[in-house]
């Protein structure tokens, strides 16, 4: 968790910073994380996005606003907050007030691909 000036500029440095007076570092330890019995596939990615969609639903419900970002350099983020190599960042989680109204959720009826060109029936 961070929210001193210090920890957020430290943290302004790895990506687009929004304003928001606290975040939170989603982080994976590949060591412990689910792997597919078949293929042995790592659920990293997977696990740490239902955790953050799940911790932004919490705010929501306190009233809070958020936004996911992907979108940071792991390198720096990892050197700033000294994260050990086992353990990955792998999502930013900024929560506070929004500035201004968000979007209307109609919004997406218009830029959204109807199903048909978006899902496959049985085979590809």
């Amino acid at each position: 968790m961070i929210q001193t000036p210090d920890g957020l500029a430290k943290l302004a440095k790895g990506y687009k910073s929004f304003g928001a007076p606290l975040a939170l570092i989603v982080c994976a330890n590949h060591q412990e994380t689910w792997r597919r019995h078949y293929d042995r596939h790592d659920s990293a990615d997977t696990d740490a996005a239902i955790v953050t969609d799940h911790m932004m639903l919490c705010a929501a419900d306190l009233g809070l606003d958020s936004v996911w970002v992907g979108a940071f350099n792991p390198a720096v983020i990892r050197q700033e907050f000294r994260i050990p190599n086992d353990i990955e960042p792998m999502n930013i989680l900024m929560i506070g007030y929004a500035a201004c109204e968000p979007q209307s959720p109609q919004r997406h009826n218009e830029f959204r691909k109807p199903l048909s060109q978006t899902v496959v029936f049985e085979n590809f």
